[in-house]
């Protein structure tokens, strides 16, 4: 967790990043920005990183912003626009069963993409309380092409993983009521899904054969000395067909060039990713 007090990190010169998924595809992915509020945005040189991060994406669903003063994320698209790209983001409101609250944000390319409804917090059922963090429900589609995905961004506590996780399929299941035309479900964020946290061998609502994780069970998805697969990317079955089988932990540090104390200074996590071809029209 960075703090007031941590040291100022020496930038890194960092090359060309990975490049946004080629045209009749999209790449897709999520990314817990580690505590991301006011100390994070005041570090130029962390602020860089993040920006180039999210350009590689034409939607990212960015967990862990806890910031009470409104401004980090703006600040954090201006650094995303500031080479004359075009993102922005819907946001959620604050979430979380303590003073510690936290929102997730989608960061997504005007120029490949757009939602076609507000986001909305998913309504946990009256007497019930299942999630931390409500997931934040949102559905876009692409502007040349035809795959409309709703997509699903949840930060489990890790404490109650396994019982979240299992939770999410309610999820799913009520944005097919509010969104009965669309056929395409993307579950996406820090689930915890690995370690003491969450038995990847086990049995869940989102192992049987309606769903596809994507981000499988040997990736590593965290920037310190743990291997753990914490953060995924879950699609639904009629999904499959448009995935493209490119799918992966974005390893920043190697592609930038980054020292680890420069890496860590980014975020405890790796974004994942996974790609889908935009061309096929099955709805």
């Amino acid at each position: 967790m960075l703090t007031p007090d941590t040291p100022t990190v020496t930038p890194i010169p960092i090359p060309t990043e990975v490049q946004p998924a080629a045209n009749g595809t999209i790449r897709i992915g999520a990314f817990n920005i580690q505590v991301f509020g006011v100390t994070k945005a005041a570090k130029p040189e962390v602020m860089e990183v993040l920006a180039r991060i999210i350009r590689t994406y034409d939607i990212v669903a960015v967990q862990e912003i806890r910031d009470s003063s409104g401004t980090a994320l703006p600040a954090l698209l201006a650094a995303v626009n500031a080479d004359g790209s075009n993102y922005t983001y819907i946001e959620s409101v604050r979430l979380g069963r303590t003073a510690s609250k936290e929102q997730y944000a989608y960061f997504y390319d005007r120029e490949t993409v757009a939602p076609t409804a507000d986001g909305r917090t998913y309504p946990e059922p009256e007497g019930t309380d299942p999630f931390h963090r409500d997931p934040f429900i949102a559905p876009f589609t692409v502007l040349d092409g035809s795959f409309d995905a709703v997509y699903i961004v949840v930060h489990t506590d890790p404490d109650e993983a396994t019982e979240e996780i299992d939770a999410l399929g309610a999820v799913v299941a009520y944005a097919r009521e509010v969104y009965p035309q669309e056929q395409d479900f993307i579950v996406l964020g820090d689930l915890n899904a690995d370690g003491s946290y969450f038995n990847e061998s086990g049995t869940s609502p989102l192992r049987d054969d309606g769903y596809t994780w994507l981000i499988t069970d040997e990736l590593d998805t965290t920037t310190k000395s743990t291997n753990a697969t914490y953060d995924r990317i879950i699609a639904t079955g009629p999904t499959a067909p448009d995935f493209t089988g490119d799918a992966g932990v974005f390893r920043f540090d190697t592609a930038y060039g980054l020292n680890q104390t420069m890496t860590e200074a980014v975020s405890d996590h790796y974004p994942v990713y996974a790609v889908f071809r935009t061309g096929e029209d099955r709805d």
